[in-house]
Order: C-alpha cells, then sequence, then structure tokens
C-alpha cells in the first residue's frame, strides 16, 4: 500500500450510491490463463474471439499481423501462425463464421485504408478498399454486410483534413461480387448537443468516426464520433447516413469528480463543469424487443500541431458574473489544471468563457435510439476506485502515477463489451489509465447495477479490448473474459462465475 495521507472527500450520497451498487447480485471474474504476445504498446490491442476454432483474434499494429492464440485450454494458451497483413498498421478486427475481417490504415492522412477479408484457415478471400483510417470494423448479425468507422483524422500539420466516413461492403452475391459502397456526412448540419471542434470546418470534415455496432436485425448501424459528442445512424439497406444525434452534456456540479492532479491526493468536490461525453467503444442489445445503446465515455480532443483546442482553466478569462469566484476556482489544486476547450464556453461573444468544458463523461451511458439519455453512471467509477483501490485512483497505470489524470479524463471508460448469463445482460467496461474493469447487470437499461470490480495482474496494464464468450462457445463451457492489455502487449482470460 501507498502511504500517503490521502485527502479525501466524498460526498455522503456518492458512497451510499457505490455501497447500493455492490449489494447488487454479484459475479466474479478470475484470471485462468494469460498470454505475452509482446513486450509493451502495439501487440495487443483489439481482440475478437472466434468460436470454431476457440482462437482469439488480436490486432497488432506493432508487427503488422492479426495474432491468432488458442484457447482450447485457456490455462494454456499456444500461439498460432498470424493473419500476415504485410505489415499494414491494423486498426481493428470483426469476426463472423469462417470470416475474420482486419481493417488497416494507410500512411498518409488521406490516403483510402483497407478490409482484408479471411478465411478461418487464414487464406486471403479479398481486399476492399475504404475511406480514410478505418478506425473499427464489424459484421452485420447475419454477416451480409462489412462495415467500418473511418476516423479520417488530419494531417499533424493539419493541412490535410479528410473526411469522416463509413463504408458498406455487401457480401449477399459473396466475396467476389462485394459491392462495396462510401458513405459520407456530406450535407449533414452539426446538430444540436454536438460540435464542430475546428472553426472554420464543415461538420463532415471535422467529423471523426470512431467505434460501430449495429442493431440486432442488422437494419441500422449506430457509430460514435467521439471528438464531435454525436452518433452517427447507418441505414444499411439504404447504405447512407439517416441521421446524426448529439449527446449533449452533463452538469458536474450535480456529481463530485477529482479534477487536479495538484490537490494533494483524493477531493472528490462538485465544480461548475460541463463534461462532454465523447464516447468512444459502443455496443447494442434488445429488451422486449426495443434497442438500447451502450457507450464508453472515454473522452477525446483535437490536439495537433497545426491546430488544438486544448487549454487548461488557469489560461481561460472567465466571465466575472458566471464565475465570481474565478481566482479561486483557477488554483491548480481546484480547476486550474483541467484540460478544457478553447473552442467553446463564450456563450454571448463577449471574448470571455461563460461556461467551462471538460472532455469525456468518465463514466458508461445507455441510451435509446433517439439519443435519448437512459442511464449513466455518474461518478461510481471514480467513487469505487477511490474506496477499493486508492493507490491508483485516476493514475495512469500505476501507483506511481497516482492522481496524475485528474486533470484530464479521470481513469479514461473506453473497452467495452456486453454478454448475457442466466438470461441477464452484462456489461463489462475496461479503464484505459487506472486498469479496472467494471461489471454492471443492465438488464434494465433504466436502472443497472455494479456486479464486479477487478483489478488485473500487475503484469497487465490498460484493457485497450474486451471480448465476451457465452458459454456456449466456451472451450470449458463457462462464460468468459478475454482482454487485450495495449500497454504490456499481454492478453488475459478470465473466468466469470456467480
Amino acid at each position: 500500500m501507498r502511504k500517503t495521507n490521502l485527502l479525501y472527500t466524498v460526498p455522503l450520497s456518492a458512497i451510499f450510491c457505490a455501497a447500493s451498487l455492490m449489494s447488487a447480485s454479484a459475479l466474479e471474474l478470475t484470471e485462468i490463463g494469460s498470454f505475452k504476445i509482446g513486450d509493451g504498446e502495439g501487440y495487443a490491442e483489439m481482440i475478437r474471439y472466434h468460436a470454431p476454432s476457440k482462437q482469439v483474434m488480436v490486432t497488432a499494429s506493432e508487427t503488422g499481423t492479426i495474432e491468432r492464440i488458442s484457447i482450447a485450454n485457456p490455462q494454456a494458451p499456444v500461439k498460432q501462425a498470424p493473419l500476415d497483413l504485410a505489415g499494414g498498421d491494423v486498426t481493428a478486427v470483426a469476426v463472423h463464421g469462417d470470416m475474420i475481417a482486419a481493417s488497416i490504415k494507410a500512411d498518409a492522412a488521406d490516403d483510402a485504408g483497407m478490409i482484408k477479408l479471411f478465411d478461418s484457415t487464414g487464406a486471403e478471400l479479398a481486399t476492399f478498399a475504404t475511406g480514410a483510417l478505418p478506425d473499427n470494423v464489424g459484421f452485420s448479425p447475419d454477416g451480409r454486410y462489412i462495415l467500418t468507422a473511418n476516423e479520417g483524422e488530419p494531417s499533424d500539420d493539419y493541412t490535410v483534413d479528410p473526411e469522416g466516413s463509413f463504408t458498406l461492403v455487401d457480401l449477399a452475391g459473396g466475396v467476389a461480387n462485394a459491392k462495396v459502397t462510401q458513405i459520407f456526412l456530406a450535407g449533414i448540419e452539426v446538430p444540436a448537443g454536438a460540435r464542430i471542434v475546428k472553426p472554420g470546418s464543415s461538420f463532415a470534415a471535422d467529423a471523426e468516426p470512431e467505434y460501430l455496432t449495429f442493431s440486432a436485425d442488422g437494419k441500422m448501424a449506430y457509430v460514435t464520433l467521439q471528438e464531435n459528442n454525436a452518433l452517427a445512424v447507418i441505414d444499411i439497406a439504404a447504405a447512407k447516413v439517416a441521421s446524426v444525434i448529439g449527446l449533449g452534456v452533463k452538469n458536474v456540479s450535480r456529481t463530485a469528480h477529482d479534477m487536479s492532479n495538484k490537490d494533494g491526493g483524493i477531493n472528490m468536490q462538485r465544480w461548475p463543469v460541463m463534461m462532454m461525453y465523447q464516447p468512444d467503444a459502443i455496443v447494442s442489445y434488445q429488451v422486449n424487443g426495443a434497442t438500447y445503446l451502450v457507450t464508453a465515455n472515454e473522452g477525446d480532443a483535437k490536439d495537433y500541431d497545426g491546430f488544438s483546442e486544448e487549454t487548461r482553466v488557469a489560461k481561460l478569462k472567465l466571465d466575472g458574473t458566471m464565475f465570481p469566484n474565478a481566482t479561486t476556482l483557477q488554483m491548480p489544486e481546484n480547476l486550474g489544471r483541467l484540460k478544457t476547450t478553447t473552442t467553446m464556453g463564450d456563450t454571448d461573444g463577449d471574448g470571455d468563457t461563460d461556461i467551462i468544458y471538460s472532455y469525456g463523461g468518465r463514466s458508461f451511458s445507455i441510451w435509446n435510439t433517439d439519443g435519448t439519455l437512459m442511464f449513466d453512471s455518474g461518478n461510481a467509477f471514480e467513487t469505487v476506485i477511490a474506496s477499493r483501490s486508492p493507490d491508483v485512483f485516476n493514475a495512469n497505470g500505476g501507483a506511481a502515477e497516482f492522481d496524475d489524470r485528474s486533470d484530464d479524463k479521470g481513469p479514461e471508460p473506453e473497452a467495452l463489451t456486453i454478454g448475457e448469463i442466466d438470461g441477464r445482460i452484462y456489461a463489462f467496461i475496461g479503464m484505459e489509465r487506472n486498469n479496472a474493469i467494471f461489471t454492471y447487470d443492465i438488464t434494465l437499461p433504466s436502472d443497472p447495477h455494479m456486479v464486479d470490480y477487478m483489478m488485473p495482474a500487475a503484469r497487465h496494464n490498460s484493457p485497450e479490448g474486451l471480448d465476451f464468450i457465452a458459454a456456449a462457445d466456451s472451450p470449458t463451457g463457462t462464460p468468459l473474459l478475454v482482454t487485450a492489455y495495449e500497454m504490456t502487449g499481454t492478453i488475459a482470460i478470465y473466468e466469470i462465475s456467480k
């Protein structure tokens, strides 16, 4: 235990909330196997389980491969021959039946990326061109379609900024006769509750599609536009963007968060800040025929040599009427260190800041498909971590970095998967920074309950990808969770028990 006098102030309401969540029927995650693919970052990022071969497919951008690890015996995983992507910078992997799809980005910001499609033996079936920087790839539930979210990030000097887009591959006529359609956001205006980050940009150029999920019937897909704080809704049959939904903000003055890395410890307070949700991962599920969307609200800013929106609250000119205590707020131990944006907050155009915004919700949320918020976990992640693992509270990977991320995006919920066990639906959410994995029972979308909190072994750091394995598909006959840890190049297999 790290020996320090922690300044630890949490509202009693938050403590009672966390206690009530923990009283729900618990699950337990127990590591039963692990494997080290490579030493350090770039060897284990996104992960998907291929049930017929009992292998996990793991993206390794460092080597330009899809690593295949057999978990037929989860206690002793065995590395198989990888899928060779010819050194391509792989971003994601998806599986369906005997098909394995990898999304690969090009070197230049505005060059087309690609999807490489393989069968389960590793034979390459086809290559399809995508938009710039395909960051995520997925199959429709019936396997007919492949979709990519093409992030279209700008060049570092911001002289090139390709449009964010989507690539839809229709395999109805077979792989050899696949129909490839590029889908764009051109003509779509920024919706309420979303934002254009770079002044002067169109929404299409500014948007950066991040992560996707299909509805259960495969008719619609939902894609996070992380920096823009929005969701794109894709009509699959029409191969077009049906709508873009702004996610809005939440008022942090109603919940407590630690927003300084210079406050001497854990200092959960209410602050006059608006949080943008800015989700990364997204998954969908159905309850009584209705579709719900689950998001991990990591947050992200545009920060490039040619343009950066990032600044700190201490550097803002705060409106004296809205913030009569501005001098106190801007002290480093209060809000002064909080990262914020130069592009929002001047609501009356007089040159000062009337509203302070922060990046990411530090939470996970459940939404209706029209963007109605059904549930948000609020400050539960920070509250539970502060109580159960204070040494790594808002840490950047370990106790040595204690409290280091409080001024940024806190624990950064990023990885996400869901699964069904004994008729109930569970969400598993991985914290990129402090390393924790939370499990929630989300069977009732408006009333989830936390049922497990797990800190991995020290040899694992930064859960980037999660995948749930149902008991029927599991090599052990019990449900499993497989995790790819980005910073340590490792994977872990967890058995889920009640």
